[in-house]
């Protein structure tokens, strides 16, 4: 199945192409920048551009005919789905008021992707899950638009020379949109002889899922030196039941308006057998990050 995950994939290529701010008094969703005792102006703003290389594993659901819900697997990495990528983007901001912030991040990808990396497993009419052996699948055609949005506010709740700890809050949306066409080598037939899945047509897919979210981020500053490992983690749920988020990495502070650090993010949406559509989506790998402040 190609698009399909591979958007997911591309969601997370996106992801190489993103932006989430930190600013010297910001700490964005991604990494995290000095605090200073008293800016010059109350604001303070930031971007951060990204290179982030993720493997990508995810289940999810596709519609077919007689509500048919066909479920398709797809593990890749960077190598696997970078050829495939359409077009990627992402952007992130932060704007802080004394120990008050604002950030924000979006993930958006739109890819192609075809059997090497993705499969078909099973079909479901309603009284259960009918195996797809994948021999079985000659060839699979998808295109996936998928978009990760993320609002939160946060509160610093302690600082000093060590660093900084503070506390967010928000929500994190994921939008899933696309179509995967097929040929398998013969109709999937289930228990009564009816078929459950023809031998060839178009599945789709078209789901928007709503997260609230809450964790920490911050910077643990290390003396002596222009160096200091920012990191960031948060949890929560919703129209999926479980979604969470962890980074860390090593930065330094090249100068008063850019740091640059080199981490590994992680990103999941769990959603078992309760969601409809998204079982499980994830994100894992290297990024690169720059942090630009103004």
């Amino acid at each position: 199945m190609r698009a399909s995950q591979q958007a997911l994939i591309g969601t997370g290529l996106a992801a190489v192409l993103g932006l989430c701010a930190l600013a010297p008094e910001a700490r964005a969703q991604i990494a995290s920048t000095p605090l200073t005792p008293q800016a010059a102006s109350p604001w303070t703003f930031a971007v951060t551009p990204y290179a982030w290389l993720p493997r990508l594993s995810t289940t999810y659901s596709l519609t077919g005919p007689r509500g048919a819900s066909v479920t398709s697997t797809t593990s890749a990495g960077f190598g696997d789905y970078i050829s495939e990528l359409n077009f990627a983007l992402m952007g992130g901001a932060e704007a802080r008021h004394d120990r008050f912030t604002l950030m924000t991040d979006l993930v958006y990808a739109n890819a192609s992707v075809t059997t090497s990396t993705n499969h078909f497993s099973s079909v479901n009419l309603g009284s259960g899950p009918i195996d797809i052996p994948r021999d079985e699948q000659l060839s699979t055609g998808s295109r996936l638009a998928m978009t990760i949005w993320s609002l939160e506010g946060g509160y610093t709740v302690l600082q000093g020379d060590w660093g900084n700890l503070d506390a967010v809050a928000g929500m994190r949306t994921l939008f899933i949109n696309g179509t995967s066409n097929y040929t398998l080598a013969a109709d999937i037939v289930g228990p009564d002889q009816t078929i459950a899945l023809s031998r060839d047509g178009s599945l789709n897919i078209g789901k928007t899922y709503a997260e609230g979210v809450g964790g920490i981020t911050g910077r643990i500053n290390i003396p002596n030196s222009k160096f200091y490992l920012p990191f960031y983690l948060d949890a929560g749920g919703g129209s999926v039941p479980f979604t969470w988020q962890v980074y860390a990495a090593a930065a330094y502070h090249a100068t008063s308006w850019l740091d640059i650090s080199l981490g590994y993010r992680y990103l999941d949406f769990n959603g078992g057998s309760k969601t409809s559509g998204v079982d499980n989506y994830s994100l894992r790998g290297v990024m690169l990050v720059g942090n630009i402040r103004f």
